[in-house]
Parts: structure tokens; C-alpha cells; sequence
């Protein structure tokens, strides 16, 4: 079951910066009034451009409201990009490709859907991307975290989510104070709006979209708010409609169940090799037993660390890894040590909701606000506390293994957009075992929007653009087909 994946650097706090664009200072890449672009090649007017030869992509600054209901008050900066149609048809609809995040920089997407099967797209679509408010090279807020504390090796759980959860508040009341009318205004509705109005700027009364990870919560909320403006959107490894973080964490930890269950039944078949016994609720009682013990009491051997969550770890490997796991499991269980050393504590990792972090890194206060503004979880440690303690006491081995600690007191909110069923085709792709958008996510967004899903059967996120059938999607822009049943996926 994959885990977070983005450690956000420790390094001191330092003061807010709001940033306009980060694109070079030109008069020629200066924003114009609101709904106005004026188009320049992204190599010579935006900072660090990734591919210093590519010379297609064209950025420009979109200056839209910070806040929508004063839409006269303060301003901010939306960068965006497009990629020319390389055979321009007369009133083309342009593709909006959104590649993830939060907190990432998207405005260098267009090139890349060269290298994916989405290229003959390319063809007869101007491909177009943005940057979400608050990330990349749109305006900013910029807050680095402090380092994170030393956590004694021998502490328990609770003890240990306490460090993750002080982390996480200190770093989000500081964060928000620098400018909370800006992190307030952090929300996928927003970013919705910034995309109309990017619309308005092209001068077309639709768009095409397609989106994968978190930027299919700013698809979702595009489409519940102007879907007479859809005129076809595909959405791969789906956000879910509401974002109740403990529920989403439970979602995360019931692919570690199915995983575990899967091992336990090879370790049965296995005996011989491991004797651990033929009858399966034996030895998950061993298991939940150890996962106890080392709650308690950690076995720390140099800088290798073996608690509660080490074991659960363990246990829901891929079944590649069951070999080794198993091997690991039972030296421990006999008062051994694994054959890999083990490493826990630090910071709490970050997972993107999308592609790899591309040049720029993580805006980690837009990544927080985006997923905390509008959660209707609670936010207080007790909160988030006891509901990983329900979670570990309805899946006693790996319940309360994952957790999302990034709203810790999170001091703003926003009303979430309320999912609408629209009428503009809408179709969704989900993979059937992946772990960083589950695929229960895709089916409550099916339900809440009126949809047609896919499932592709692999556990790779957003993997649909590398497949075969990526053709499907060629079909679904050309025509409106949409489908149901299966793709083979990552083999």
C-alpha cells in the first residue's frame, strides 16, 4: 500500500512573501486588466522554466478577485500556459490539462501530454493548464516549516501522533497568520472560478477537461458550478466528493486490510516454510498481539526502531514483498530483528495527489489549505485522535496505520461546493487498488455527480495516459462516447 511520499524540508520559518507570478519582471508579461492575456513564450518570461528548448509553450498572467463575492476588491495573479494546436480547427474547444497537486506547479503540462498517449489531442485542441491559487507561479504565500523535533525512540502511539499533530498546528497557525484573507480564499471552488474566468479570457463558451488526481476536485467543482460550460470532461484517480479526512485515511487503510488478509491466507498455505500455523484468525491474533507488545514497548536496536506501526507496515505489503515480510515477521516474532533495518520518526510526509513534485517543489500552505478549508472532519487533536483510535479498534492490525495530520487546528473554513449531478458528459476512470486515490473515491464521485466510470484493474495512480486503452479517451473528446465495465491496466 503506498505511503506518503513528500517530506516537506525542515528548514526555519521565514516571513510570508506574496508573489506575483514568479514570471520575470517584463512589461511583456506584465497582467493586464482582469480577463486579459497577453501570451509569451514560457522559456524567456518565467523563472527556471524546466525545458530550456522548449519553445511551443506560451505563459500569461490572469489577474482575477481574490475573494469572488467582492470581486472589485483585491486582485491576484493566475499563471497559465497553453500548447497551439498544431492543425488549429475553426472554433476548436480548448483542453484544460490538469495534472495534480496540491501545491504544484501545472503550467508546464501542456509539453509533457506530448509524451503521453493523450498526444494526438494535441492535434485539434489547444492545450491549456493553470496553476491553482496559491502554488506554482500563481501568487502566493510562501512558508517554510521549522524543523521537526526529536520524538523518543521508545514512545508510543499516542506520543507520536502528539509530535506529528504539534508539527502540523504550530506550522498552520503561523502559516495562515501571514495572510489569512488569501489562505481563506484556498478552496478547489476557487480555483474553479479562476478557470472560468480563464475561459472568458479565451474568448470560448466551453471547455474541455481532463484531470487527474486532486486536479479532478477542481474538475468536480468546475462542473457542479458551470456545467452548461463543460462540454466534456474526463476525470482519472478520482478526489472524493467531500473531504472528510478521516474517512479518506480509512479508505487508505482498508487497501492495507485487503493486502493483509491476502497475506495471512499465504502464510497459512505457507506453514511449512514459516510455521506460523494453518488456521488464519490464529495468526492474526499474533499479529494484533505483536502490534500491541511493541506499542507498548518499542524494540529499538542502533537507529532501528520497531513499534506498532512497523508491524502494520509489514503486513500490508504488496504480495510481491510477502516472502521477505514473512521471513521479517518471524524473526521478530521470536525476539529477533527484521533483515532490513528500520526507520521511523520524522516529519509527517506529504502525499501530492498527483504527478511527481516538478521544479518549484510543494507550496505546503496551499497543499494544507486546499484539503483543510472545506473539510467537515473535526480538526482538534481529540478530534483526529479518536477517530484513528476507532479506526485501530474496528481493524485491530492495521487500523489507524495511515493518517492525515495537515489540518491540525486548522484555524479558517470555507462551505464546501455542494456536488451537483450535471448534464455535460462527464466520464471517470479509477484504478481498482491503488493507494493514494482509492477507488472508493471514484464511486462516491460517480454517484454524487451522475457519471460513467472506468475501472482500470491496477494499483498504479493515474496511470490511464500510458495505457492502451487511452484510447478510449481519444474517443470520449472526439465524439462524447463514454464507457463503463474494465481496462487492463499496469501489468
Amino acid at each position: 500500500m503506498p505511503l506518503p511520499v513528500m517530506l516537506r524540508r525542515g528548514i526555519p520559518l521565514v516571513s510570508v512573501v506574496l508573489l506575483s507570478g514568479l514570471l520575470l519582471p517584463s512589461a511583456s508579461a506584465a497582467p493586464k486588466e482582469a480577463g486579459e492575456l497577453t501570451w509569451r513564450p514560457c522559456v524567456s518570461v518565467a523563472k527556471d522554466w524546466l525545458d530550456p528548448n522548449d519553445t511551443r509553450t506560451e505563459c500569461a498572467l490572469l489577474r482575477v478577485p481574490l475573494d469572488y463575492s467582492k470581486p472589485q476588491g483585491r486582485k491576484i495573479n493566475i499563471a497559465v500556459s497553453r500548447l497551439k494546436a498544431e492543425h488549429a480547427l475553426p472554433k476548436a474547444t480548448p483542453l484544460v490539462y490538469g495534472t495534480g497537486g496540491p501545491g504544484l506547479v501545472k503550467v508546464s503540462a501542456p509539453a509533457g501530454i506530448l509524451k503521453t498517449g493523450l498526444r494526438p489531442l494535441a492535434a485539434d485542441h489547444d492545450i491549456v493548464s493553470m496553476d491553482d491559487r496559491g502554488s506554482g507561479y500563481s501568487d502566493k504565500v510562501v512558508c517554510e516549516s521549522e524543523p521537526f523535533g526529536d520524538v523518543p525512540p521508545t514512545a508510543g502511539p499516542k506520543e507520536r501522533f502528539k509530535a506529528n499533530f504539534d508539527y502540523e498546528s504550530r506550522y498552520n497557525k503561523q502559516c495562515v497568520a501571514k495572510d489569512p484573507e488569501f489562505a481563506r480564499q484556498l478552496t478547489p471552488a476557487n480555483a474553479a472560478r479562476d478557470l472560468d474566468m480563464l475561459r472568458q479570457a479565451l474568448g470560448v463558451p466551453q471547455i474541455d477537461y481532463y484531470g487527474v488526481s486532486f486536479s479532478t476536485a477542481v474538475g468536480l467543482a468546475y462542473r457542479s458550478l458551470f456545467d452548461d460550460r463543460v462540454h466534456r470532461m474526463w476525470l482519472d484517480s478520482v478526489m472524493p466528493p467531500v473531504f472528510d479526512h478521516s474517512t479518506m485515511d480509512g479508505d487508505v487503510e482498508a487497501l492495507g486490510k485487503r493486502d493483509f488478509d491476502g497475506f495471512v491466507q499465504w502464510l497459512a498455505r505457507h506453514d511449512a516454510e514459516f510455521h506460523l500455523g494453518t488456521d488464519k484468525a490464529a495468526i492474526v491474533r499474533r499479529v494484533t498481539d505483536l502490534r500491541d507488545e511493541l506499542d507498548r514497548s518499542p524494540r529499538v536496536d542502533g537507529d532501528d526502531v520497531m513499534n506498532g506501526d512497523w508491524v502494520s507496515g509489514l503486513v500490508t505489503n504488496a504480495p510481491s514483498a510477502w516472502a521477505t515480510a514473512a521471513i521479517d515477521l518471524v524473526s521478530v516474532l521470536e525476539g529477533g530483528t527484521p533483515a532490513a533495518p528500520v526507520k521511523t520518526g520524522g516529519a509527517p510526509k506529504r502525499r501530492p495527489f498527483g504527478f511527481e513534485s516538478p521544479h518549484g517543489g510543494l507550496n505546503a500552505l496551499q497543499y494544507n489549505a486546499m484539503l483543510c478549508n472545506t473539510a467537515t472532519s473535526g480538526t482538534g487533536f481529540s478530534d483526529m485522535w479518536d477517530a484513528l483510535r476507532a479506526r485501530r479498534a474496528a481493524t485491530p492490525a492495521v487500523g489507524g496505520l495511515y493518517y492525515s495530520p495537515w489540518c491540525a487546528d486548522w484555524p479558517l473554513s470555507a462551505q464546501p461546493t455542494p456536488m451537483k449531478r450535471g448534464h455535460s458528459p462527464l466520464q471517470l476512470s479509477g484504478h481498482l487498488t491503488e493507494g493514494i486515490t482509492p477507488y472508493e473515491w471514484a464511486r462516491r464521485a460517480e454517484e454524487a455527480a451522475g457519471a460513467s466510470l472506468l475501472t482500470v484493474e491496477d494499483d498504479v495512480h493515474s496511470s490511464l495516459s500510458g495505457l492502451p486503452c487511452v484510447s478510449k479517451v481519444l474517443t470520449f473528446f472526439r465524439d462524447g462516447t463514454t464507457t463503463n465495465g474494465t481496462c487492463p491496466g499496469v501489468i
